[in-house]
C-alpha cells in the first residue's frame, strides 16, 4: 500500500532503477502498465518528465518534479511506521538516497549508516562525486541529503557544519630520494610524477602552490579515481599524492609511505546538507552523521 499515487510511485521507480523494466519488476507490474502510469502523469503536468533511454534520466521538468515528490516519499515512509508499523510498504521505501565524497565513505561514513541499518532497518542508496559537486544531486532531487564543501544552504535545506577534513603529502623513500632530495622545489614538483583522483581534484595542486608558492603543472600525471587507489598507486611508486590521514593506514608506521612535508597540511570543511523539513528520519540519519565525523574530523 502507498499513500502516493500510482503515477508518482512509479516515476519515482523509474528514475531510481534508470530504467521502464527494473521499476516494473520493482512494483510487481508490468512494463506496459508502467509506461501508462508516467504518460498519464507527464499528459497532467504537461510536460516530458522522462528521456526514454538507457540509463533513464529526468528532464528538467522531471527533475523539478523529483525534487518535491522524493520527501513526499520519505515522509510517507513515517506515516505508515506510525500507523501501520506492522505492515510492509512498497519495495524501497526504507531506502534512502544520500550523496557523499569517497573519502568519506572510505573512512568514517559506513559507520554511520550500518548504526542506522541495524537500528531503523534504513537502506541506502549512495551517490558518490567530489564533495564540490555533490550538492548536485540534492539540487536536482535525486538524494535527500549530501556531505558538500558548500556552507551556503540551498534553497529549502538545512546545513551542518561537521568539521576539517586534514590532508597530508606522501610518497615512498625511493620516490623522495629520487625527486625531492634537494627540497621540495618548483622544479622538483615538476618532475616528480604526481597521482590525482581526477580532473576535478584541485588538492595536488592546492599543495603545490601552499608549499612554493606558485602554480605548478607536472609533467607526469597518473589519474586514479579511488580514494584507496591514490595510496596504494603512491605505495607502489607511481608517485606522489596528497591524501586524507584516514586513508594511510600503517603505511607511515611500517615506512611503506613517507609524508613528505611533516609540517604542512591541507585543510577543507565539510558539511551535511539536508532538506529542510520536520522529519524523524531525516534527524535521525542527520544525527548519526554528525556524531560518526565528530570522531574523526578536526574542529
Amino acid at each position: 500500500m502507498s499513500l502516493l499515487s500510482p503515477q508518482i510511485v512509479a516515476f519515482i521507480a523509474v528514475i531510481e532503477e534508470a530504467s521502464f523494466e527494473r521499476a516494473a519488476k520493482r512494483l510487481f507490474v508490468t512494463p506496459s502498465a508502467i509506461s501508462q502510469r508516467i504518460k498519464q502523469l507527464e499528459e497532467r503536468i504537461g510536460q516530458l518528465l522522462i528521456i526514454r533511454q538507457f540509463p533513464c534520466k529526468p528532464t528538467l521538468a522531471g527533475e523539478k518534479l523529483l525534487s518535491r515528490v522524493k520527501l513526499m516519499s520519505l515522509l510517507e515512509s513515517e506515516v505508515m511506521a506510525d500507523f501501520l508499523p506492522d505492515e510492509s510498504t512498497a519495495v524501497h521505501s526504507n531506502t534512502f538516497s544520500i550523496a557523499v565524497n569517497e573519502d568519506s565513505l572510505s573512512t568514517w561514513l559506513l559507520s554511520a549508516l550500518a548504526f542506522l541499518y541495524q537500528k531503523y532497518g534504513y537502506q541506502f542508496d549512495i551517490k558518490i562525486d567530489n564533495e564540490d559537486f555533490t550538492l548536485e544531486n540534492l539540487k536536482n532531487g535525486h538524494v535527500i541529503g549530501a556531505l558538500t564543501s558548500e556552507s551556503r544552504p540551498l534553497q529549502g535545506c538545512v546545513v551542518h557544519n561537521l568539521g576539517l577534513m586534514r590532508y597530508c603529502a606522501v610518497s615512498t623513500v625511493d620516490m623522495f630520494n629520487q625527486y625531492f632530495s634537494n627540497g621540495l622545489t618548483p622544479t622538483a614538483f615538476q618532475r616528480a610524477p604526481m597521482i590525482d583522483y581526477d580532473h576535478n581534484d584541485f588538492l595536488q595542486k592546492r599543495f603545490i602552490e601552499k608549499v612554493v608558492g606558485q602554480e605548478i603543472l607536472p609533467n607526469n600525471i597518473h589519474y586514479v579515481p579511488s580514494a584507496t587507489g591514490i595510496v596504494e598507486a603512491a605505495r607502489l611508486g607511481m608517485g606522489w599524492c596528497v591524501t586524507l590521514e584516514g586513508l594511510l593506514g600503517n603505511t607511515l608506521e611500517t615506512g611503506q609511505l613517507i609524508n613528505i612535508a611533516p609540517d604542512i597540511s591541507l585543510y577543507a570543511p565539510l558539511y551535511w546538507q539536508c532538506a529542510g523539513i520536520r522529519s524523524k528520519i531525516l534527524s535521525q540519519i542527520t544525527q548519526a552523521i554528525i556524531t560518526e565525523s565528530k570522531q574523526v574530523l578536526y574542529n
